[in-house]
């Protein structure tokens, strides 16, 4: 029997299992580019109205934004099935250029007669056709078809022989609060946005608005199952129309809404326990009595927060005389930052205030005093730059498989609820990630594991034709590595 020789196979096989990993990489690193295209914008006809026999279907097309680069060849208008999804070409354009600006162009008549209502009648037969149905506009590269599919989609409704532009359903909001009205300055007040219907996905952003003022933010939320909870202790005293906005994720299917709760009136703080005034506070990090921070979300910040250049908080600072003109100066910075003014109740409201991007890391304190000798003033105090980690609890230690004992099923679906953090990073966040992935699926976050294996899978390719080479060339004696000093060479 005829025995192959080791110092040929073994670097042989190395190298087809090299070449099988690269293989294998090459393909996931296609898969994870192509999971990340999907829906691009909004789909505009350049009419209305008319019939599912029109040849075009509509004369002119355009979008919201140009064609990604490299699918800019052409522009094919095409009907999606209502329930598989299959796609039937009706029109297509093809002067090219249309990833350069937003598509604005003509639909010629097809010589192939591809109406919509051949692709109606190839999908179900006889009419009659009623309902909505969905007409995507793909971005098209001639010569590449592996390229992931991105397009721009508006509904229409058939009715009979004619079509129209869907209208969106009406949505409607109902607003509570809990307490339902008086609630003391500093209290925390609950706010549960109920929208109808409650297929209706999108957010509820809540802003307090006062006559002949800005609006303030209060925060925003995503709509779970018809409803979102809001929570703050950012109102202030007086009296203010607390405004729910709903933004659907998909306008062409809900439309917009919005309620309010007017005459919500917040109360002055009252007597502490010891049966004194609640201490206005001198505004340092310790007891920030009269101040309340909140984030670009309407989330407050606890005390002395970490904030990064260039973030927006919103500030209420309270103790001031009525109508009082209020300085504002950063620490020992040279940057001017507008001036507040105090309302009747001695409250600056929703002022704005943006970190610097040239800011030095370590401590900072901005402050708001009144423009008099003995005026009150109000701290806020906050860090900047890097922060060391904390020892870790010996409950989020890192166990032996790399991972750490909270989060580690966290998952890759995006940002999670209130408590969660991002791509899975939090406890209960992981499982909620994808709130608004938007129509056509496919976001870049869902190609991440993919992309991850691939960049091991082609690592370990070249390691393994680094190995057959280096024993290749030393079986030829090309290559020879120095013995220890007093052992004896092979």
């Amino acid at each position: 029997m005829t025995r192959l020789a080791r110092a040929r196979t073994l670097p042989a096989l190395l190298m087809c299992c090299a070449l099988l990993l690269g293989a294998v990489a090459a393909v996931l690193g296609a898969a994870a580019g192509a999971s990340a295209a999907g829906r691009l914008g909004d789909l505009t006809l350049g009419q209305t109205s008319g019939t599912i026999l029109d040849n075009p279907l509509s004369p002119r097309v355009s979008t919201d934004a140009a064609c990604p680069a490299g699918q800019g060849d052409l522009v094919r208008l095409s009907a999606v099935h209502p329930t598989d999804g299959t796609l039937a070409k009706i029109g297509e354009a093809t002067t090219g250029g249309y990833d350069t600006a937003p598509v604005d162009t003509e639909m010629p008549a097809s010589i192939f007669l591809f109406t919509f209502s051949r692709a109606l009648t190839t999908w179900f037969g006889e009419g009659p056709y009623d309902g909505t149905y969905e007409l995507r506009l793909d971005c098209v590269n001639f010569l590449d078809t592996t390229l992931p599919p991105a397009f721009f989609t508006t509904n229409i409704e058939v009715t009979g022989d004619t079509w129209a532009l869907a209208q969106a359903e009406t949505t409607s909001i109902a607003l509570t609060a809990s307490p339902e009205n008086h609630p003391a300055q500093g209290t925390e007040v609950t706010f549960t946005a109920t929208v109808t219907p409650a297929a209706a996905a999108g957010e509820i952003t809540l802003t307090s608005e006062r006559v002949g003022a800005e609006p303030v933010g209060l925060g925003t939320r995503t709509v779970e199952n018809g409803s979102a909870v809001i929570r703050t202790s950012a109102l202030t005293t007086g009296v203010q129309n607390i405004r729910a906005q709903f933004t659907p994720a998909d306008p062409d299917a809900y439309a917009a809404s919005s309620v309010a709760l007017n005459g919500y009136t917040v109360d002055a703080a009252g007597p502490g326990p010891s049966g004194s005034p609640t201490p206005s506070g001198s505004g340092t990090p310790e007891e920030p009595a009269d101040l309340h921070v909140v984030d670009a979300d309407g989330d407050p910040l606890e005390t002395n927060p970490h904030l990064e250049a260039g973030q927006k908080v919103t500030i209420t600072a309270r103790g001031y005389a009525a109508d009082a003109s209020v300085k504002v100066t950063l620490g020992d910075s040279a940057d001017v930052f507008q001036n507040a003014t105090a309302d009747a109740e001695g409250t600056v409201s929703g002022y704005a205030f943006t970190v610097p991007e040239d800011i030095a890391d370590g401590d900072h304190v901005l402050t708001l005093a009144e423009e008099t000798a003995d005026g009150h003033r109000v701290e806020f105090a906050f860090t900047t730059g890097e922060v060391a980690d904390p020892t870790p609890e010996p409950s989020d230690s890192t166990g032996e498989d790399g991972g750490t004992s909270e989060g580690a099923s966290g998952g890759s679906g995006g940002s999670g609820g209130d408590s969660g953090g991002t791509a899975g990073g939090g406890t209960d966040g992981g499982s909620s990630g994808g709130d608004d992935g938007g129509t056509g699926g496919g976001g870049s976050l869902a190609s991440t594991g993919t992309g991850v294996a691939a960049i091991g899978l082609g690592s370990l390719a070249l390691l393994l034709v680094g190995a057959a080479l280096v024993i290749a060339v030393r079986r030829k004696g090309l290559l020879t590595f120095a013995a220890p000093s007093g052992t004896p060479a092979d």
